[in-house]
């Protein structure tokens, strides 16, 4: 919710935490909810501010651990969504600490930066970012937003006064892929503040996402089609290159079909957890034979999107398409079979979006003797465990753990209960990143590949 403050000196203050009744039922009694005011832009803080949402789930037993703070990905997803998953089959996060969960401004109750256009051509199977929807949503959000302002940078400051308001000093972070170059810049920035992280799919500020997507994405696919082509049911069912490049040719003849980027956009969401790249080889038989409806089936919405495309625009034509040389980029991008699709359309998309400025020194790596745990995965398509391996070598008390079927995310692989969830805490607890035994990582195992109606 964005309010106007009444004078300067108000916004100046500390931040102050402004608890209120939790909205959620599943939050009630079980949370503390509220909200810390910032200045939209800290330079007039005697403009509009920013209502930031935030749950704290207290600790469930003695406090004896710094605070953990949950950093999401997109950018764009709100983070409080992910109170269900600590209330629940996360509950030993929160035995010895409190878990706060912040909605990073643009997001969720922070002022959510939501473009229904947007929305609507995504769930549509139409190319993304069309101009006209662009200039539409930039129009209704500019009533109550100063789009600049929505960027990594205000973001950390916020998170800062969050920490402050409540009083936890230090504090130790949970990232997943944008939320790591979130915490790496909050590093950077405050970095007597972190104890101990944990980045998950790490993504450094050079990496400038959406800069390597294509490229990732087809080391990724690349690698998911070698374990088809290795697997003996997956192996004798497809020829999963044969089979794309035949779906390649299908899409052009088939009524209705998705253009051939959508279609390979689409493809690269489902590789981003091995719950839904082990039917990928499926899916691109199926489309190569004329069906699509296995495509269509794995990749439709479901309820409302969680992306707040208004913020994601703000951080990425900001951090990225103002950074790097997109001609280089997009011909680096053509050399996949993803193509320049996703750089070319968000491209002529920041032409029409306001551009906030970044500081000095914006994409280098923070100075800080936090203990840091990164976790990759070898097929991930947006992150690749290389970028992973570049921030464990260049932090002093950094390492890579790398888990073998992995991909963005681990959802489907066994063992998360088993076997993730007790190192990371293992690693809270000692704040020893050196001396951690991740060994059961190897024992993670992927589900088998889809190569039937049903499985």
């Amino acid at each position: 919710m964005i309010a106007l403050l009444a004078s300067a000196a108000l916004a100046a203050s500390a931040p102050v935490f402004v608890e209120h009744p939790c909205a959620a039922p599943e939050l009630v009694g079980k949370a503390r909810c509220g909200t810390v005011t910032v200045p939209e832009d800290r330079a007039n803080a005697e403009r509009r501010s920013i209502d930031l949402n935030i749950v704290v789930i207290p600790a469930s037993g003695s406090r004896t651990q710094p605070a953990l703070f949950d950093i999401e990905g997109g950018p764009s997803i709100a983070d409080t969504r992910n109170a269900g998953f600590y209330l629940t089959d996360g509950g030993a996060y929160h035995e010895h600490r409190d878990v706060v969960l912040l909605d990073q401004r643009g997001t969720g109750g922070s002022n959510g930066l939501k473009c229904a256009a947007i929305d609507a051509v995504e769930a549509a199977y139409r190319p993304m970012y069309p101009v006209g929807a662009v200039r539409r949503c930039r129009g209704e959000l500019e009533k109550r937003a100063d789009l600049r302002f929505y960027t990594t940078t205000e973001g950390v400051a916020d998170l800062d006064a969050v920490r402050t308001a409540l009083g936890y000093d230090p504090i130790d972070l949970f990232a997943l892929s944008y939320g790591t170059l979130f915490a790496l810049r909050f590093m950077a920035t405050y970095p007597k503040a972190v104890r101990a992280a944990v980045l998950l799919s790490a993504a450094p500020p050079s990496s400038m996402p959406p800069r390597h997507h294509a490229e990732a994405a087809e080391r990724g696919l690349k690698l998911l089609f070698a374990e088809c082509r290795a697997d003996p049911r997956c192996g004798n069912a497809f020829d999963p290159d044969r089979d794309l490049a035949r779906a390649f040719t299908r899409l052009r003849t088939m009524r209705g079909a998705p253009s051939r980027d959508v279609f390979m956009e689409k493809l690269r969401s489902q590789m981003y957890m091995p719950a839904t790249a082990r039917a990928v080889p499926y899916i691109v038989h199926a489309a190569a034979q004329g069906d699509l409806k296995p495509f269509l089936e794995a990749t439709k919405f479901r309820g409302a999107s969680p992306f707040h495309e208004g913020m994601y625009l703000s951080v990425t034509c900001a951090e990225a398409f103002a950074l790097f040389d997109y001609a280089k980029a997009a011909a680096e991008s053509r050399r996949s079979r993803f193509g320049d699709y996703r750089l070319r359309r968000q491209h002529a998309a920041c032409a029409e979006w306001p551009t906030g400025k970044v500081p000095a020194g914006f994409l280098d790596l923070p100075r800080t003797d936090a203990q840091v745990l990164i976790l990759s995965g070898p097929l991930d398509p947006v992150t690749p465990p290389e970028w992973g391996a570049e921030v464990a070598r260049l932090l002093p008390n950094a390492r890579q753990v790398v888990i073998p079927h992995m991909a963005h995310i681990f959802d489907g692989l066994s063992g998360v209960d088993t076997c993730f969830d007790p190192v990371v805490l293992r690693f809270y607890q000692s704040g020893d990143v050196k001396a951690l035994d991740a060994s059961c990582v190897a024992t993670m195992l992927p589900p088998p590949f889809k190569t039937e109606p049903r499985l």
